[in-house]
């Protein structure tokens, strides 16, 4: 999950550039993933549901993750982490996929993540403000090397 290090950030504390400076990113790579990911169905209310809350912001604020899907999430890290480490697999990241709201792979420490931009600070050089979606934690990333357009095969939420 998330720790901290020199990467994190406060995402309040970051200035957004403005959407006009920035356009809508490149589909043109039919295995790359565009638009928002899917979300996950809830239980329905007043039945029983294992979970494990990995993130709480405020009473109102808080990201779970299913109990029983805890070895799935590991594996879709462990997938992308053997998927963009193979640098053959990598795609140039161009500013066309450096907008809010856009879903990244990102590499942080020695592990890949689906990550969405949530704010830009700067394209040149690089400070986008990111939030780990499968773990609710804030990034900051500085450097292009650690970012890379998602590939499909891992937009399906396990």
């Amino acid at each position: 999950l998330c720790t901290p290090n020199s990467k994190s950030i406060n995402s309040s504390l970051v200035p957004e550039v403005p959407s006009s400076l920035i356009s809508s990113p490149d589909n043109s790579a039919p295995t790359l993933h565009s638009g928002p990911l899917q979300s996950c169905p809830l239980p329905p209310l007043s039945s029983l549901y294992d979970l494990t809350v990995v993130q709480a912001t405020s009473p109102d604020q808080f990201q779970i993750v299913s109990y029983s899907q805890k070895v799935a999430y590991a594996a879709l890290i462990s997938q992308m982490t053997g998927y963009y480490d193979d640098l053959s697999n990598h795609t140039p990241v161009t500013d066309d996929h450096l907008r809010v709201g856009s879903i990244l792979a990102f590499r942080d420490s020695s592990s890949w993540h689906r990550a969405k931009i949530v704010r830009v600070v700067n394209l040149h050089p690089l400070a986008v403000a990111l939030k780990l979606v499968d773990q609710g934690c804030f990034k900051a990333c500085t450097s292009p090397g650690d970012l890379q357009p998602l590939a499909d095969r891992f937009a399906q939420l396990p």
